[in-house]
């Protein structure tokens, strides 16, 4: 699809793939909104457009396509930044998408019903935009840049990048070479881990769930597989619900670190027969699987607020199925064995899939860590080590004071 914007600013035409761009005005009112209460980035946008640290740069992005990484767009835009942009299966709000294409010019390939195969597809149309920078989401351009021979120009000549998640991190530090060039990891950040993982996560995916199944969450047994900032954040929401939490974490000290705050903790063996609900929140693949199913008892619900589908092996689970239907938009009903088993929004992350995301104001600090790390790429990308590293410490500290500034000192 290639789309000729009516604004002046945009009036170039624009190649995208995306639902329907008549619904950029429902979208332009949801970007309002989150802008309205992101006071940390109308200051970096205010800036950006005076200084255009992003003048003849492209910058192409793999992220979560909704309000309010609209507003980062926009800063990202007028900032200079020619920018292309992916989301992820089952996360994007498509009249958001619409609005950004109208508005900022913005290539985008993101549509909420895309499948797996769509989203490999709509990394690779990114990475055809040549870009300069690249902000990552879980690795999967990265993945793209290191596996593909068309994409081995770019890695000589990109000045650098970002990485949104602990699952890239991961995968950066374990499964590629990744040595050519900075990737500033955002979630090695204290405040990214503290504030978004820790109370944004947490919030989100409670706020997941209640949409998603309407039950109450009082009383219920509940299992989290995972006990880092994200898992930890979401027991504790939990429990802050009247949940009984039961915590599944293989690392030792951290399954220590839950005995120590209070929560039940097992195997998944152990914990899974008697709970009416689990939340995978790991990061790694088929954490829940056919075995585990089984051990499964009648109207468990199930919920993935990791970064992949694939944490819950669902091929697995449709093999056990007599029979598979759908109970309410983002409820689907397994059924086998005399049982059913209930999974929340196809294991797509719940929180943005059932529901909006983080709050707005948490993504305005971790958009805001991300908006100066580029900066300090597209600036003075020379001055970083080439190998996936924290985001510098001055960086941090400046996004936290201005969160002290908005949200304490207002």
């Amino acid at each position: 699809m290639t789309i000729t914007s009516p604004t002046p600013q945009t009036s170039a035409k624009i190649d995208c793939e995306i639902a329907d761009i008549t619904l950029a005005p429902q979208g332009r009112k949801r970007i309002d909104w989150a802008r309205a209460h992101m006071p940390i980035m109308r200051n970096i946008i205010e800036r950006f457009e005076k200084q255009q640290p992003f003048k003849g740069l492209t910058i192409g992005i793999c992220l979560h396509v909704e309000a309010k990484t609209g507003v980062w767009l926009e800063a990202l835009t007028k900032g200079g930044a020619k920018v292309a942009i992916t989301g992820s299966p089952g996360t994007t709000q498509d009249e958001t998408v619409a609005a950004i294409v109208e508005d900022y010019g913005v290539h985008v390939y993101s549509q909420r019903s895309e499948s797996f195969a769509d989203h490999l597809r709509y990394c690779q149309k990114v990475l055809d935009h040549q870009p300069d920078i690249i902000s990552d989401n879980g690795a999967d351009l990265h993945e793209l840049l290191f596996t593909l021979p068309q994409n081995q120009h770019l890695i000589t000549r990109l000045l650098g990048a970002t990485e949104e998640t602990t699952t890239g991190a991961n995968r950066l530090r374990e499964d590629f070479n990744s040595d050519k060039f900075a990737t500033l990891i955002i979630n090695d950040t204290q405040a990214k881990r503290i504030i978004e993982n820790r109370y944004g996560v947490g919030s989100s995916v409670v706020d997941g769930i209640m949409r998603a199944t309407n039950v109450m969450l009082h009383g219920k047994k509940v299992v989290v597989i995972g006990y880092g900032y994200c898992g930890s954040g979401t027991a504790q929401r939990l429990r802050g619900m009247g949940a009984h939490v039961t915590v599944v974490e293989h690392n030792p000290l951290t399954r220590l670190e839950a005995h120590m705050e209070g929560f039940y903790t097992a195997s998944l063996e152990d914990a899974l027969p008697d709970a009416d609900m689990v939340i995978t929140i790991t990061g790694r693949d088929n954490v829940l699987d056919k075995q585990h199913f089984e051990l499964m008892a009648d109207n468990m619900i199930i919920a993935n607020a990791g970064h992949f589908q694939r944490e819950i092996n669902l091929p697995a689970l449709a093999q056990l199925a007599d029979s598979i239907d759908p109970i309410r938009p983002q409820v689907t009903g397994y059924h086998f064995n005399g049982k059913t088993l209930f999974v929340l929004s196809d294991a797509n992350l719940v929180n943005l899939a059932a529901g909006d995301g983080n709050p707005i104001e948490i993504m305005d600090l971790g958009l805001a860590l991300q908006s100066l790390s580029l900066e300090r790429i597209a600036l003075n990308a020379k001055s970083l080590t080439p190998t996936p590293q924290p985001v510098p410490y001055d960086i941090e500290l400046d996004v936290a004071a201005l969160a002290c500034q908005y949200w304490i000192n207002h």
